[in-house]
Order: structure tokens, then C-alpha cells, then sequence
């Protein structure tokens, strides 16, 4: 991406690849390995049968646990992170930095295996994607997907409008992911209430428009941090580049700071981190907002006051905090979810 060049025999052993990404300790490259090899399994079924595994199973879960395993592992998450702690942190002490005359960029802030608490940081999301549901839409077109060193897409064509913060976070009224999991297939998770993908209650979308798949090869390109893959050679990434270039991201992070209000002892600000969303007025033609979002998102838009955040589900957020309070406790592990909602809830 850097380089904008178009190399068609790269060799593939270090791609996507970091030595120690996750620190010198083997645990988490074994979870990883027994994690995708479940993974594979699955997504060989769907390559075979161009379906879906049936919901509420384990290989439906499957899908959604590598999601977000994948979004998690990247080079990009963990610079993210390592953006967003150098920002806060800087600010937070910018008068102890003048009183010691160092410039800000003579100092830097971060935190060690940056990649490892990316990746843990990133897996504790999984109560808040339970209520997405997930679509296979498979690409009927000459034209193939392309997938980049940073594939997992967050997006929220509800609420486009707001520019302030982020749309984009798990538990976001709106939000969509898109997956490419090979060059013809794509896996959407988004939120029911708000989008139509595809018919009603079929669980595979077929996409005949090139102009649809321009639009998900354009987002690959401005999440990319540094490559961009593709099978065809006649591609013309260039051409996909140029058409992405006004909406590739300036920075990884951002820090926003709402004031607050100050004493003689002290001041006191609001201060909200977030990774930088990307937008690119995307338009699939087969992803439609339903009537009631339509209505919500005109009524939202005329209020004076909005939140800074629309949560999906403060139902499911609820369950959540009160999971993590009896994780600390010792009566469940973090990966027992779905357990504590079985037993407080019944059912399977």
C-alpha cells in the first residue's frame, strides 16, 4: 500500500506475520492454532455448500468468535491501541512535558505486547455481537473480492451523519462487519433491526452487481495498513486505489477532550478514546435499511442533544457487567458467557 506497487509472485511465509506479536510466551499462538483449526473446519463446509451453519450451534458461534479473533490480531489493532495510549497519556501529562521542556515528540507512551492485550481486549466483545446476525453473500460477478493485512470491516451506514467519535464499537446501534473469507464470499454481520440484507430468512445473499463488489474492494483498501491481496492478475488495483485514496484513514486513533469545568485545585475534562472509523458513503444495493430505522434515524437526527453513543442492546450491556462481576469472583470464567446466560436464563 505504501509503495502502491502491484507484485503478482510475493511469497506468502511472511505475510500478515510479526515475530513474537504476542509476546515470547507460546500460550496464545496454541489457542490461536486450536481456534482456527475448529475455524477451518467450518469454513470448509461453507466453501462446500455455500451455506450457513444453522444458528445457536457451535460452528454457527464459530463464526463469530474468529471474527472477532481476526479483527483482534492485526498489526493495525495494536498500533491502534498503542495510538490511543500515547495520545491519552501525552495529554494527561502535557504540563509535567513543558515543565521539563521535552517536546512531545521526544516522548512516547505505550504498553508492552500491545498485540496480545489487542487481541484479549478485542475477545471480551463477544457478549455484545450475540444479537448480530450473519449473512453469506456469495459473488455471482467476473469481478473477485480482494482482502488486505487488516480484512475485518467495521462499519454503520445508520448512523453515517454523526462525524464526531465513533460509530463502530460492538455494542453500536447499526453497526455492520464484513468478512471476506475467500474471493467470491463474504460473511455480514449486522444488526437485524436495523438492515435488510438480502430476502427475509434465507441465509445466503448472491451479489450480480459489479458495482456492489467495487464498493466492499474499496473499503479492503482503506482498512489495509500495508498490503492488499488478490488471485486475478489482470486486478487493476490501481484503479481501486485511486478510487479509495480520499477516504483512507490520516491516523489509527483518536482522543477527543470535552471540557469539564476547573477550581483553584483542579480541572476536571472528559476525555474518549476510540480507533478512527472509515467511511466511504458506502451503497450496496442489496443492504437496505428497514422502514423503523428510517424513521428512528429521522427523529435522531432532529434532536438538539444526542448521546455521544448509541448502545444496540442495554439489555444484553447489562448482562455483560454483571457476567464480569462474577468473573472476578471466581464463579465463571471469561469464556463462560454463553453458560451464565444458559443458567440464568434457561434454555439452550
Amino acid at each position: 500500500m505504501p509503495s502502491k506497487r502491484k507484485i503478482l509472485s510475493a511469497s506468502l511465509k511472511d505475510q500478515c506475520h510479526k515475530k513474537y506479536f504476542y509476546g515470547e510466551e507460546s500460550d496464545v499462538e496454541k489457542a490461536l492454532s486450536d481456534l482456527e483449526s475448529e475455524a477451518a473446519r467450518v469454513f470448509h463446509q461453507i466453501d462446500h455448500s455455500e451455506t450457513l451453519p444453522t444458528p445457536n450451534t457451535f460452528e454457527y458461534e464459530m463464526l463469530f468468535v474468529h471474527m472477532l479473533i481476526q479483527y483482534g490480531r492485526t498489526a493495525y489493532m495494536a498500533d491502534a491501541i498503542e495510538e490511543m495510549v500515547d495520545k491519552t497519556i501525552r495529554y494527561i501529562y502535557q504540563n509535567e512535558l513543558r515543565e521539563r521542556e521535552l517536546a512531545f515528540d521526544q516522548f512516547r507512551a505505550g504498553i508492552e505486547k500491545s498485540g496480545r492485550s489487542s487481541l484479549a481486549m478485542t475477545a471480551q466483545q463477544f457478549p455484545f455481537v450475540l444479537d448480530l446476525e450473519c449473512k453469506l453473500v456469495i459473488n455471482r460477478t467476473s469481478e473477485e473480492f480482494v482482502t488486505s493485512d487488516n480484512p475485518i470491516i467495521l462499519y454503520n451506514q445508520l448512523l453515517s451523519f454523526k462525524k464526531v467519535g465513533s460509530n463502530t464499537g460492538f455494542a453500536c446501534k447499526g453497526l455492520e462487519i464484513f468478512f471476506p473469507i475467500s474471493p467470491d464470499k463474504y460473511l455480514v454481520f449486522f444488526d437485524p433491526k436495523v438492515y435488510r440484507v438480502g430476502s427475509r430468512n434465507v441465509s445466503v445473499v448472491n451479489m450480480s452487481q459489479i458495482s456492489d463488489v467495487y464498493e466492499l474492494n474499496t473499503l479492503q483498501v482503506c482498512s489495509a495498513a500495508e498490503n492488499v491481496y488478490f488471485c486475478d492478475s489482470a486486478m487493476d488495483i490501481t484503479a481501486l486505489h485511486r478510487k479509495a485514496a480520499p477516504y483512507r484513514r490520516s491516523r489509527k486513533a483518536n482522543v477527543n477532550v470535552f471540557p469539564g469545568y476547573e477550581t483553584e485545585e483542579y480541572k476536571r475534562e472528559l476525555l474518549t478514546t476510540h480507533c478512527e472509523d472509515i467511511r466511504t458513503n458506502l451503497k450496496i444495493s442489496c443492504i437496505r435499511l428497514t422502514k423503523s430505522a428510517k424513521s428512528w434515524r429521522k427523529s435522531f437526527r432532529k434532536q438538539k442533544s444526542q448521546p455521544a453513543v448509541v448502545v444496540r442492546n442495554e439489555g444484553l450491556c447489562e448482562e455483560d457487567a454483571r457476567f464480569r462481576g462474577l468473573v472476578e469472583t471466581g464463579e465463571y470464567h471469561p469464556w463462560e458467557f454463553l453458560l451464565y446466560l444458559k443458567e440464568r436464563f434457561g434454555g439452550n
